[in-house]
């Protein structure tokens, strides 16, 4: 009784396994859509400076256009390296105007966004992008950027 449990057990899991594994070698049909040519970015928090201090976060919303090449899967796995470029060329250098610290640059973010994406996924892949919202985690105003007057900083 158990052997032929475990038996159709084996057999439904082979047949869903090569499934699965055909599913995932089937090549692109010509007749992609739109959607099938975009990569979503969301939940990005990126950081807003001033001086080298981190002011803000912004939590941005993106979307990567892609050019036929790649499989979906492939672009999927792409993802977390297309984030973490990103996020280390926040912090490499400012992507908000100098003293607004509640949104970033539209055609800054942009093109840091295009020129990491590209070095993730291949120049030929990418073919543009867009930041489609921006929303601040906090609201700072340009005068809590100032000195305080308290004293000299300290330094370490």
């Amino acid at each position: 009784m158990i052997r032929s449990h475990f038996l159709i057990v084996l057999v439904l899991s082979l047949f869903m396994g090569t499934h699965a594994l055909a599913a995932a070698e089937k090549p692109q049909e010509a007749g992609e859509t739109n959607a099938d040519l975009r990569l979503d970015l969301s939940g990005v928090g990126l950081p807003v400076l001033k001086d080298g201090r981190v002011m803000n976060f912004v939590f941005v919303r993106a979307r990567i256009y892609l050019n036929p090449g790649l499989a979906r899967a492939e672009v999927d796995a792409q993802e977390p390296f297309i984030r973490e470029a990103l996020l280390r060329s926040a912090y490499r250098s400012p992507l908000n105007p100098p003293n607004d610290f509640m949104s970033l640059d539209p055609k800054v973010f942009e093109a840091v966004l295009l020129r990491d994406a590209r070095s993730v996924l291949g120049a030929k892949i990418v073919s543009s992008v867009r930041l489609r919202s921006q929303k601040a985690q906090k609201l700072v105003s340009p005068s809590a950027a100032l000195p305080r007057s308290s004293g000299p900083p300290i330094r370490p």
